[in-house]
């Protein structure tokens, strides 16, 4: 299937509030409309996940990322976004998104993500910003291929996307925006050093 015809497929899915699993460039992920809080409900349901653990929500560029935090956060953002697309995820405190109480509902900050995903990238271009979390049950494993995915989660969904082995098999690093520093709550490919000195402009 050619990639434009798949990525509108997909997004007409995720338009009228159905759930995707999506390849990603790191591992396998479960997908719904950021905005549509029926859908979100559907991946924490789906997922296993309390609402205490919040989803993380993909953008396609930098520029949008930095909208969805609040003014404070954003030129640091802007500056670690020289990471971008890639395998980071950046916590930081949100702005006055009225669908953030819908992917976060415990906590003001959000984790935001570009993909380094040819497809993802053209998806969230006709999707915009999409609540995203791996597509495992809580506490299973994270499928790195989609023959790793639970069957039982494929059953509960209304799209999947059979990528093979597409992405990295290994989760995002996570880091969080801290005053003028960084702060990694989990390790991945892109490591402290780099991300502080993409904050410092080097």
């Amino acid at each position: 299937m050619k990639l434009s015809i798949l990525v509108e497929k997909c997004g007409k899915v995720l338009e009228r509030g159905g759930l995707a699993v999506l390849p990603t460039d790191t591992v396998y992920g479960l997908a719904a409309r950021a905005d549509n809080p029926e859908a979100v409900d559907r991946v924490f349901e789906v997922k296993g996940r309390g609402a205490e653990k919040a989803l993380v929500v993909m953008v396609s560029i930098p520029e949008e990322a930095a909208e969805l935090a609040a003014p404070e956060e954003r030129e640091s953002l802007i500056g670690i976004g020289s990471l971008w697309p890639g395998p980071l995820t950046m916590v930081v405190k949100a702005g006055d998104i009225s669908w953030r109480k819908y992917v976060a509902p415990s906590s003001a900050t959000l984790g935001i993500r570009v993909p380094d995903s040819p497809f993802l990238l053209r998806l969230l271009g006709l999707t915009g910003p999409l609540a995203v979390t791996s597509a495992n049950p809580a506490g299973g494993k994270v499928p790195g291929s989609f023959r790793e995915v639970d069957a039982e989660l494929l059953a509960k969904v209304d799209l999947a996307v059979d990528g093979g082995y597409y992405g990295s098999g290994r989760p995002s690093t996570v880091a969080e925006l801290s005053g003028d520093g960084v702060k990694v709550l989990r390790s991945g490919e892109i490591g402290e050093a780099e991300i502080y000195r993409a904050l410092r402009g080097g």
